[in-house]
């Protein structure tokens, strides 16, 4: 502070009392000005205000008053670059600030390790130039009111501080702000934090005036040490090719192999009455969401190419009946987590389940309950072996039941506990042999029906010569 000339230090000092200055003579000597005179009347200076007490001392603006008012209001000086270093509270009043120095341009706050809240807004009047905040750990966020009607405001300087919020009319609203720096905070790139600045275009106004853009870090946690200018053009990506009605969010970003950024993006489609899946989605989508609609049919999800690289989908509370379309499915064997709790499934191609399942290195859950479950001899001794088998992946084993039905033994009982016994003992009655073990049946007498046949014409040849009745008639 030695550099500036005059300077003029406030000194608190614990439970002392400030003197009252009734001359600039005794003003000069208390402070160690220089004696005035008619020329130094109206003389600009640089007013330092500092606290050398600890923080339950009280500053107010009504003890600075009794020392230096009486000078300014005389005119003996007029300040024009304000330091307010230290303050030793959590609030700040910017209205009485303006009040009592209406003339200073530049306007400083250095480290004000406890403040934490600016009240009140600089009126139009205000002749600030320039507004520099440094060294905050406790604020969080500059209130933008608190400077949009700051009409002569040409430079904001928020470096060294641990910002994470800012609105866009802090930066849009003083007419004649130039340049705007703000690195080294911890900004929250999410929403509600600075995602407002993906919106903006690479040559918007507000883009052009941050300096320091594409040295901003993003720092809390799904963007920890992503530079900021990425994480932005990677959420205009997401917004402006999230599918309507949707709402769309980066759950997480990676670095890829080239040192770029990979998000990975959740589609929230859930109870939108959608009777399809949605035709388009964000590039690197891995959750797609579609709870409580009224899909009936997979197919669009399992044959679009766009799906490929879907890892979770949640189907639940829609009216599907059949899945025999993720048989042979390339999504089938790669997909992470598949939920299709309470649709209307009866029954699944087991066989392709299990190998899927098997061939399956990323596959983490797969929910099925809440579905009217077929259950007879054909049907349930292969799918409840498929849900044994695989109990650590399908994880809802206690939701998986029979249909409701009129027999006691197996309405609503859990499937993978179910006796069998209690299955096929009825419908082997009705039919013993399934249908296809007959035609295996058949097939099987028709093979030995030919064998014989030829059997008997070797024989007949041998014992004869006479080749069969067969060959005579060919040509």
């Amino acid at each position: 502070m030695d550099k500036w000339s005059p300077n003029l230090k406030l000194a608190l000092a614990r439970n002392q009392g400030l003197p009252e200055i009734r001359s600039s003579k005794k003003l000069s000597s208390l402070f160690g000005l220089p004696k005035t005179s008619g020329r130094d009347l109206g003389q600009p200076m640089c007013l330092a205000l500092y606290s050398a007490t600890a923080v339950h001392s009280m500053i107010t603006w009504a003890a600075v008053s009794s020392v230096i008012m009486h000078a300014l209001h005389n005119g003996l000086y007029e300040i024009r670059h304000l330091r307010i270093i230290d303050w030793p509270v959590t609030c700040f009043n910017v209205e009485e600030l303006q009040y009592h120095f209406p003339n200073i341009r530049v306007l400083d706050f250095i480290n004000c390790t406890h403040l934490t809240t600016f009240k009140g807004r600089f009126r139009p009047s205000c002749k600030i130039e320039k507004l520099s905040i440094h060294g905050l750990p406790l604020l969080w966020e500059v209130p933008a009111d608190m400077v949009t009607e700051m009409h002569q405001l040409r430079v904001i300087d928020l470096r060294y501080n641990m910002l994470r919020h800012l609105k866009a009319p802090l930066l849009s609203k003083p007419r004649k702000l130039e340049r705007i720096y703000l690195s080294d905070n911890k900004w929250d790139c999410s929403d509600g934090g600075l995602d407002w600045l993906a919106m903006e275009n690479d040559n918007s106004t507000i883009r052009k005036m941050i300096v320091d853009y594409y040295q901003l870090v993003c720092h809390q946690q799904l963007y920890r040490g992503k530079p900021l200018h990425k994480v932005m053009d990677i959420i205009k990506m997401v917004r402006n090719t999230c599918p309507d009605p949707c709402a769309c969010a980066m759950t997480h970003v990676v670095n890829d192999r080239s040192g770029g950024l990979l998000p990975l993006i959740t589609v929230d489609c859930s109870k939108k009455e959608l009777a399809i899946p949605p035709s388009n989605l964000p590039p690197n989508t891995t959750t797609l969401r579609l709870e409580g609609n009224k899909i009936s049919s997979i197919r669009n999800l399992v044959h679009d190419p766009q799906y490929k690289k879907l890892m979770d989908l949640y189907l639940d509370n829609n009216t599907i009946q059949f899945v025999k379309e993720l048989e042979g499915s390339e999504w089938f064997t790669t997909f992470r987590v598949l939920s299709l709790r309470g649709n209307r499934l009866k029954q699944i191609p087991v066989y392709a389940f299990d190998k899927a399942f098997q061939v399956n290195n990323n596959i983490m859950g797969v929910f099925l309950g809440h579905n009217p479950w077929r259950c007879d001899c054909h049907f349930t001794p292969r799918f409840q072996g498929l849900l044994l088998k695989y109990k650590r992946v399908i994880r809802d084993l206690s939701d998986i039941k029979c249909s409701k039905s009129d027999d006691k033994t197996i309405s609503q009982v859990q499937i993978s506990t179910l006796s069998l016994g209690n299955v096929c003992s009825r419908t082997e009655l009705k039919m013993p042999i399934s249908s296809i073990n007959i035609a295996n049946l058949v097939l099987a007498l028709l093979i030995l029906l030919v064998i014989g046949r030829f059997l008997y014409d070797w024989h007949h040849f041998r014992t004869t010569g006479k080749l069969p009745w067969i060959s005579s008639i060919l040509p």
